[in-house]
């Protein structure tokens, strides 16, 4: 209990600090996308290698197996439930697309990593990587496709397999190949690598609470049965999907905990960038990510209490 309150603390701590900084603008406007364009293309790739590498064993990928999969039928469960409650509210087109997509997925980078790596450490990561591995493949197929079908530009309607494969799943599988046939990088790329992926956690959390300040800057509209909805998904049938699948399957301890955190984070921080590409609602796309990262501040402590 001890651990999990000085964990959120430092999360805390760290959000305040970009949060600060955004809100008195000390720091360039474009500070933010610098130090995103970090974490994705640089010290998350980073990470997932040399954490998957240390942690993983090939008896350990072969059994990543039976989780993978079942990642995978939780979230295409969470898209059929989102396409049928957007159906009985009847959203427009496009908002329903993205309901849809925002009510699957999880930002299982941003603050997933962060807070797994925090309350977890790092033999949490391995487990965090391959909630990660299934999110992105199914984000930038089914996620995207479902984004651009709403889309008015006809152009944007043909979706592009090289956009799954993203510097994240990239460093994944660079990870899984070296701890599947127990290969050890040269000492020198091993400490680039580390010094890189510890850069993942602070520059994260200074992202998170920067958009956090840009959020709030505009205030918060009454929250709709639509957003209410997003926030019961994120935060307790997600969770609770997670627990009840992994829990039939026999997983527990560690590997369980991770992945019901993983469950219970906010919105898929994309899915407004994404929409925003696709001119389908981005505005909408971003309250809904802003509003769940907001609650997230409270729900996230709960849950590291509880499990740990």
């Amino acid at each position: 209990m001890i651990n999990g309150i000085i964990s959120v603390l430092v999360v805390f701590l760290l959000l305040g600090v970009g949060f600060y900084f955004t809100k008195t603008k000390k720091w360039p406007d474009n500070t933010n996308q610098v130090f995103s364009t970090v974490v994705v293309q640089i010290a998350a790739p980073a990470l997932a290698v040399v954490s998957i590498e240390n942690r993983f064993t090939p008896q350990m990928l072969a059994s990543s197996v039976i989780n993978l999969l079942i990642i995978t039928a939780c979230l295409l469960f969470l898209h059929l439930l989102g396409r049928v409650l957007s159906s009985l509210m009847n959203l427009p087109q496009k908002k329903k697309a993205v309901f849809d997509t925002t009510f699957t997925f999880n930002n299982s980078m941003f603050i997933g990593l962060t807070i797994i790596n925090i309350i977890f450490g790092h033999d949490g990561l391995p487990y965090l990587f391959t909630f990660y591995l299934v999110t992105i493949v199914l984000f930038w197929s089914l996620g995207a496709w479902t984004l651009s079908q709403a889309s008015d530009q006809t152009s944007l309607k043909a979706f592009s397999v090289r956009r799954i494969f993203s510097p994240g799943l990239i460093g994944v599988m660079i990870g899984c190949l070296l701890a599947g046939f127990e290969l050890k990088l040269p000492v020198i790329f091993e400490t680039a690598l580390s010094y890189l992926g510890d850069l993942c956690v602070p520059l994260s959390l200074l992202v998170i609470g920067a958009n956090l300040a840009l959020s709030l800057s505009k205030g918060m509209a009454k929250i709709t049965i639509d957003q209410l909805l997003i926030l019961v998904g994120k935060f307790i049938i997600s969770p609770l999907l997670a627990w009840g699948a992994f829990t039939l399957a026999g997983i527990s301890g560690l590997p369980l905990h991770v992945f019901i955190l993983c469950a219970s984070l906010p919105c898929h921080a994309q899915t407004a960038i994404l929409a925003q590409f696709y001119d389908v609602e981005g505005e909408y796309a971003s309250n809904l990510v802003s509003l769940s990262t907001l609650v997230s501040l409270i729900t996230i402590p709960v849950y590291a209490s509880i499990l740990l």
